[in-house]
């Protein structure tokens, strides 16, 4: 089964910056599940935790309030807008995450090596049409 996360309706909770990489902490990461393509393809949602981390970054200065759902957003790595973002992830290029957050803020990290972890216990949600 293929799975992916989905920035839109995800939860940011914090974001940590130590010797340049940062982690965002995602407490509500919601996961496209389908034995086709997820986000195109019937299958089930999941809420499950995560973190997307990056690698050689500087954080923007003031970082949106948080915790905050994500309105709307992106993944670019390599060229290639993920909005869905295929899981497990793990890339060894440039990448750039824009999010929209519901209150309106915005936030944008460039960074290498992105990488995504899912953390804890799926718990399901809904079946996606």
């Amino acid at each position: 089964m293929r799975s992916a996360l989905e920035l839109h309706d995800s939860r940011v909770s914090s974001i940590e910056l130590l010797d340049g990489v940062a982690a965002i902490y995602f407490s509500h990461g919601y996961i496209h599940k389908s034995t086709g393509t997820p986000g195109r393809d019937s299958g089930t949602g999941w809420s499950q935790e995560a973190r997307l981390v990056l690698s050689d970054v500087h954080l923007p200065e003031p970082l949106p309030s948080l915790p905050n759902t994500i309105a709307e957003g992106f993944l670019e790595v390599g060229g290639i807008r993920h909005e869905l973002i295929p899981l497990p992830f793990r890339r060894r290029v440039d990448a750039t995450l824009y999010l929209v957050f519901a209150d309106g803020a915005q936030l944008e990290i460039s960074g290498r090596q992105p990488f995504i972890e899912l953390l804890g216990t799926a718990i399901y949600l809904e079946d996606v049409p």
